[in-house]
């Protein structure tokens, strides 16, 4: 009678690995061993306790993705042997992910940047459902997608479809994605930023916003009327004659005020909330003037400052309409009355730059600009002023 044929089993390459932690719970991992070398890998899944039925449900669904892994691994090998894993999955990773980890990884964003970010990054998703590539992976990013995007932003809706997005908005959203896409290119995921292949005429156009500001005759005004809540007045005056924002004027501290080498002026050394740049600004005696007064135990200098950004915007448009003063004014207008006001006295370009904390002098020659065309304007009050109307019609006939 004929031996039976002994069934010859082929070891797995890889293999499910359980590690028993405190509390019952167990941590799979992987065991991979090909061609004499062997690797590990951690997969953060966990095996709970099954107390309940839900419990249960969870370690099935948990042990079925730890299988797909296993089997996708195993494909892995076969094709590349044992690699970096890390980086391999990095080059897996989907735009959507990426775009997350964006989104969450920098600390101390001031809130208007996480919103921003936030906010591109659910354009993105919108944009990748209307494709049909929710799932698209970072490295298949290109120029046409860049295209695509950018077009998409120039079409879509938002307040139940009755409004686009306005060019400015547009613009920084395909920032904030271009410069995702810089960091991946920062962490090896990609070779280069598909956004840099646009052509000039393919991206949104930077636009000069309008930028509001006080005249020094308004502020004289503003000075010598009330204002509903009289924190608020100090505020505003205080970012009037320092260019702080609001945000800035906000988190500035009694222990970030500091005595200059004369023993008698003031100055702070504040670190932006938004770009998170430090600025040394002196203290004139017209910003102290509007400082509140220190108190025992409370380092916050504007800590009495505790109502809403609509409530303020409010307050700020009733001292205005107070004040017969015909203009949209924000607290952001204080900075630029700030920039404004100097520039107007003969104040050094650069100095300004850096007393606003501008990342480049650039930034500054807007407000130069406005200075300048308020020159113009000044001395073109006198056209025809002197001017006799009817010797004009004369020599007309």
């Amino acid at each position: 009678m004929a031996k039976t044929k002994k069934e010859i089993k082929v070891k797995e390459p890889v293999r499910i690995r359980e590690k028993v932690l405190e509390g019952g719970t167990i941590s799979l991992y992987l065991d991979m061993y090909y061609k004499g070398n062997r690797k590990k890998e951690g997969l953060k899944l966990y095996i709970i306790p099954e107390t309940t039925p839900t419990a249960r449900l969870q370690n099935k669904n948990t042990r079925k993705l730890a299988e797909q892994i296993k089997a996708q691994r195993i494909l892995d090998i076969q094709k590349d042997g044992l690699v970096d894993w890390e980086k391999l999955k990095k080059s897996r990773t989907t735009l959507l992910s990426w775009l997350e980890d964006f989104v969450t990884s920098e600390e101390q964003l001031s809130p208007s940047s996480a919103r921003s970010k936030r906010n591109a990054k659910a354009r993105v998703e919108e944009y990748l459902t209307s494709i049909g590539k929710p799932d698209m992976i970072l490295s298949e990013v290109d120029r046409d997608f860049c295209r695509g995007f950018v077009a998409f932003l120039r079409t879509c809706k938002y307040n139940k479809g009755k409004k686009t997005l306005s060019n400015t908005t547009v613009r920084l959203l395909m920032i904030r994605i271009a410069a995702a896409m810089n960091k991946a290119v920062v962490e090896g995921l990609i070779p280069s930023n598909p956004f840099k292949s646009l052509e000039a005429k393919e991206k949104p156009k930077r636009t000069t916003a309008r930028r509001e500001f006080l005249t020094v005759e308004e502020l004289k005004v503003l000075i010598k009327t009330p204002c509903r809540l009289d924190i608020v007045k100090k505020a505003f005056l205080f970012s009037c004659f320092t260019g702080l924002r609001y945000s800035d004027m906000k988190s500035l501290l009694w222990s970030e005020v500091h005595t200059a080498a004369d023993g008698k002026s003031l100055y702070i050394e504040h670190r932006q909330v938004k770009t998170k740049n430090t600025v040394t600004i002196p203290l004139s005696d017209e910003a102290l003037r509007w400082m509140p007064k220190q108190k025992v135990g409370i380092d916050l200098v504007f800590h009495e400052m505790k109502i809403s950004t609509s409530t303020l915007g409010l307050i700020l448009k009733e001292w205005m309409k107070d004040c017969k003063i015909d203009k949209h004014i924000t607290y952001h207008c204080s900075r630029h009355t700030a920039a404004t006001t100097l520039l107007t006295l003969g104040a050094n370009l650069y100095v300004v730059s850096k007393l606003l904390g501008h990342r480049s002098i650039q930034m500054t020659e807007v407000y130069a600009k406005i200075v300048d065309q308020k020159k113009v304007e000044t001395m073109n009050l006198v056209n025809n002023l002197f001017t006799n109307p009817v010797s004009k019609t004369a020599n007309a006939l």
